[in-house]
């Protein structure tokens, strides 16, 4: 169930068409899970601040059940700054990535949830 959800001060019109497609493929692949059950959200145009600064910054929540937490988020964060980085241009020290990681009774899908 990750789910990606990039906040950007990007213009929508200078996102790269394939961008969505792009995340959903690299953030399956980074957490090891089915890229049939990841959900990307990017949310552009966004009028935002990061360390005193309006210059191109994100946010970046990822949500998952498991595959996140500890000593692993070093790697995720280090691998999700080089994406963003090199898919959007904005800078690895324009933004945080947040990681939640959900317990499965805590996810609802196709009417139930994953516990």
């Amino acid at each position: 169930m990750p789910t990606f959800n990039i906040f950007v001060t990007t213009a929508k019109k200078d996102v790269p068409a394939d961008f969505v497609l792009k995340a959903s493929k690299f953030i399956a692949a980074q957490l090891g899970k089915p890229e049939s059950y990841v959900t990307v959200r990017l949310v552009p145009d966004q009028i935002m601040s990061h360390g005193g600064s309006t210059d191109p910054c994100a946010s970046v929540q990822v949500f998952s059940i498991g595959a996140i937490g500890g000593e692993k988020n070093k790697n995720h964060s280090q691998a999700i700054g080089k994406f963003i980085n090199s898919e959007l241009g904005i800078p690895i020290d324009r933004f945080y990535v947040t990681f939640i990681d959900v317990a499965r009774s805590d996810c609802g899908y196709n009417g139930s949830t994953f516990a």
